[in-house]
C-alpha cells in the first residue's frame, strides 16, 4: 500500500515537474544553474576560510620564530601571500553569491509568474468544458474552493521548492564531501540527524492536506455569509429587515471553529518540531565537542575545525531544508493531485465520435419523448415520461407551479444535461448525436437566473454571439427588437456605458433594464430556435405587452419557447404545455384551457387579465 502511494506521489511530482518545464522551459534550465552555482559559492567561503587560516597561523608561528621581522618582510612570505589569496577569493565568492542571489529572484519571479499563468490556463479551459452538474454539486464546489485556494500559491511554491532541493542536495553533498576530509563519520551523523525532521515533516504535509480539505466547506460557508454582509445587492434588506446581526452572529460563529481547529493544528505542530529541533542540536553539540577533542589532541588544525563548524553547522541547516523541502513537495504533489483529479473529470454532454450533421433548416422540429430526468446525486425525477412536440415557426408556452420542471426543460433543450430516460429528438433524431456545441450556436437562450455583466452595454451583448459577424449593427438591431433604445439613448456613453458599480463607477440598470440586457443577448444570434425562461418577470404590464408585440415580430417563422407566469406572454403562445410534478397534465391553447377548468385555470384566471380567444384584454 504504500509502495503504491509513494508511486504515485512521484508520478505526481513528475507531472509537477512537467507543468513546470512547459510554462517556461528556459527559465527553468536559469533556475537550475542559478541555484546549482548559488549552493557550491559557499562551499568555496568555507574552503577559503580553511586555507587562510592555516595559513595565517604558519604566518604567525613564523612570526614568533623570529620577532624581529617587520610587516613587509612577513607580506613577502609565500605563507601571507596565500592568506591574502584565499581571504580575496572568499570575498569574491561571498560578492558573487550576492549578484546570483539577486539575478535568481528576479527570474524566479518571471518562472513563477508563468507557472501560475499555465494553471490557471488549464484551469479556465476545465470549468469552460465541464459539466454544468459539477457546479450545481456541493462537494465538487468544496474540491474547487480547495483548489481554486491553492492555484495561485502551491504552483509557485512547488516551484521554489523543487530550484530548493537543487540548491539544498548541491549544497548538502558538497558540505558533506568537505566533512569527509575531517573524519568519514562525521557526514554520516549529520545526514541522519536530519531524517526525523523528514519524519516529522512528512507526516505533516499529509495531515495538513486532509486538515484542509475538512476546513473547505466551513471556509466556503464564511465566505458566503461574508459575501451576504458586503455583497451591495444585500444592503436594502439588510437594513430593511435588520438581519445583518444574525448573518455576522453565523459568521463570527463559523469563524470561531475555523480559529479554534486553526489554533490546534499550530500546537499540533509546534510541540513535534520542537522536540525534533532539540534532538538536532543534542546531535549538533556532541559533533563540537568530538571536534574539539580532535584539535587539542593535534588531530585536526585550526583552520581545519572552523571550516568543520561551520560546515556542520550549513549542513545541519541544509538537512533541515532539504527535509522542509521534500514535505512542502510532498504537500504539493497532494494539491495537484486534486488539481488532475479536476482536470482529468469526464465531460459526459460531449459530441459523439462520430457527429450526426445539424439540419439546415429544421423541417420536424422537437420532440421530447418520454422524458426522465433526475439531477445528478439525487434520486427524485423532476421530469417524468415527458412527451410534448414543438413544430417548426410554432410559439409553445411552458406553464406550471413552481419545482414543476419548466426550467429544467429549457437546461435539456440547451443540452446542458442528458435525459436519464427518454429521448429528445430534433428533426427525428436523438439531440446526443448532434455536436452540442454546434447545436447550442443555433439557440437563443435567456435563463431566469440570468447574467449581469459588469461590461459596458455593447459588451453585455455581444457575449451572446461573440465572434466576427456579430456588427455594431446586429448588436443596435438587438437593442430595438428587446426595447432598451430609449434605456441606452438615456445612458452617459449609450453602448459604451459601463455597467454596474461593482468594478468601477458605471451606471446601474433596474431589474427590467437588466432583464432586457439578458434577453437582448439571447436575441443578438440569428437562432433557430429561442428558449426565453421568464423573460417579463421584472416588467410592467406596459412592459409586458411591449415585450409580446416585439417578440410576435421577432418569431413569426421561428419556434420559440416560453416559459412564464405572465398572461401576456402564456397568451402570446400558439399552443400551450401545463407541467404539474415533472408531468403534463394539459396541453391546448389559452381559451380552450380556461374553458376546461383545469390546472391551467387554477394558476391563471386569479390574473387580473382576461383570456379571450387567446387574446388579453
Amino acid at each position: 500500500m504504500k509502495t503504491t502511494r509513494i508511486r504515485k506521489l512521484l508520478q505526481t511530482v513528475g507531472r509537477a515537474l512537467s507543468l513546470v518545464w512547459q510554462s517556461a522551459p528556459r527559465y527553468t534550465v536559469y533556475q537550475g544553474v542559478l541555484a546549482t552555482l548559488q549552493a557550491l559559492l559557499p562551499l568555496l567561503s568555507l574552503y577559503a576560510v580553511k586555507r587562510a587560516v592555516d595559513a595565517a597561523t604558519a604566518v604567525v608561528a613564523a612570526g614568533g620564530a623570529s620577532s624581529e621581522r617587520g610587516l613587509r618582510a612577513i607580506m613577502e612570505t609565500s605563507e601571507a601571500r596565500e592568506v591574502v589569496f584565499w581571504l580575496v577569493a572568499g570575498a569574491c565568492a561571498l560578492a558573487a553569491q550576492a549578484v546570483l542571489r539577486a539575478l535568481a529572484s528576479w527570474i524566479a519571479e518571471q518562472h513563477a509568474m508563468a507557472v501560475s499563468d499555465q494553471v490557471y490556463r488549464q484551469l479556465h479551459h476545465k470549468l469552460l468544458e465541464i459539466d454544468l452538474a459539477f457546479f450545481e454539486d456541493s462537494s465538487a464546489q468544496d474540491r474547487l474552493h480547495l483548489i481554486q485556494g491553492e492555484a495561485m500559491t502551491q504552483p509557485v511554491r512547488a516551484l521554489g521548492s523543487l530550484v530548493q532541493v537543487v540548491y539544498s542536495v548541491v549544497a548538502l553533498v558538497g558540505v558533506l564531501i568537505l566533512l569527509a576530509t575531517v573524519h568519514p563519520l562525521v557526514p554520516l551523523v549529520v545526514a541522519l540527524s536530519g531524517m526525523p525532521l523528514l519524519y516529522v515533516r512528512l507526516r505533516r504535509g499529509r495531515r495538513l492536506f486532509v486538515w484542509r480539505q475538512t476546513q473547505a466547506p466551513m471556509e466556503r460557508e464564511a465566505g458566503y455569509f461574508h459575501h451576504l454582509l458586503t455583497d451591495g445587492g444585500y444592503a436594502r434588506e439588510l437594513r430593511l429587515y435588520g438581519h445583518g446581526a444574525y448573518l455576522r452572529g453565523r459568521f463570527e460563529l463559523i469563524r470561531s471553529k475555523l480559529r479554534n481547529a486553526r489554533l490546534w493544528w499550530r500546537r499540533y505542530l509546534l510541540t513535534r518540531e520542537l522536540l525534533v529541533q532539540a534532538l538536532t542540536l543534542m546531535i549538533l553539540a556532541l559533533v563540537m565537542l568530538w571536534l574539539t577533542g580532535r584539535l587539542l589532541t593535534g588531530l585536526l588544525t585550526l583552520g581545519g575545525l572552523v571550516m568543520a563548524v561551520q560546515a556542520v553547522q550549513r549542513g545541519q541547516g541544509q538537512v533541515g531544508a532539504l527535509a522542509a523541502t521534500v514535505a512542502d513537495i510532498y504537500q504539493s504533489a497532494l494539491f495537484f493531485r486534486s488539481y488532475e483529479e479536476l482536470l482529468e473529470l469526464p465531460v459526459t454532454i460531449a459530441a459523439p465520435q462520430v457527429c450526426a450533421p445539424l439540419p439546415v433548416k429544421l423541417r420536424e422540429g422537437v420532440v421530447f419523448e418520454d422524458v426522465s430526468f433526475a439531477y445528478p446525486g439525487t434520486e427524485r425525477l423532476v421530469l417524468r415520461n415527458l412527451s410534448f412536440s414543438l413544430r417548426p415557426g410554432e410559439r409553445l408556452a411552458l406553464v406550471g407551479s413552481n419545482g414543476s420542471g419548466k426550467s429544467t426543460v429549457v437546461k435539456l433543450l440547451a443540452r446542458l444535461y442528458d435525459p436519464v430516460g427518454g429521448r429528445i429528438l430534433i428533426d427525428g433524431r436523438d439531440l446526443r448525436e448532434f455536436d452540442p456545441l454546434a447545436w447550442r450556436q443555433r439557440l437563443g437562450v435567456m435563463f431566469q437566473d440570468f447574467g449581469r455583466y459588469q461590461l459596458t452595454v455593447r459588451d453585455n451583448i455581444y457575449i451572446g454571439h461573440p465572434c466576427e459577424d456579430t456588427s455594431p449593427a446586429v448588436i443596435e438591431e438587438a437593442v430595438e427588437t428587446a426595447g432598451l433604445g430609449e434605456a441606452v439613448a438615456a445612458w452617459p456613453q449609450g453602448l459604451e456605458t459601463l455597467l454596474g458599480r461593482w468594478l468601477h463607477k458605471g451606471s446601474e440598470p433596474s431589474v427590467g433594464q437588466w432583464q432586457r440586457i439578458a434577453l437582448a443577448r439571447a436575441l443578438v444570434r440569428n437562432a433557430d430556435l429561442l428558449l426565453l425562461d421568464e423573460p417579463a418577470s421584472a416588467m410592467d404590464a406596459a412592459g409586458r405587452r411591449d415585450l409580446v408585440e416585439r417578440l410576435s415580430a421577432l418569431t413569426d417563422g421561428r419556434m420559440a419557447l416560453v416559459v412564464s407566469h405572465r398572461m401576456e406572454l402564456v397568451t402570446w403562445a400558439d399552443r400551450i404545455v401545463v407541467l404539474a410534478d415533472g408531468e403534463m397534465v394539459e396541453s391546448d391553447t389559452a381559451a380552450n384551457l380556461v374553458a376546461r377548468g383545469g390546472e391551467f385555470a387554477r394558476l391563471f384566471c386569479g390574473q387580473p387579465e382576461r383570456v379571450n380567444d387567446g387574446k388579453t384584454s
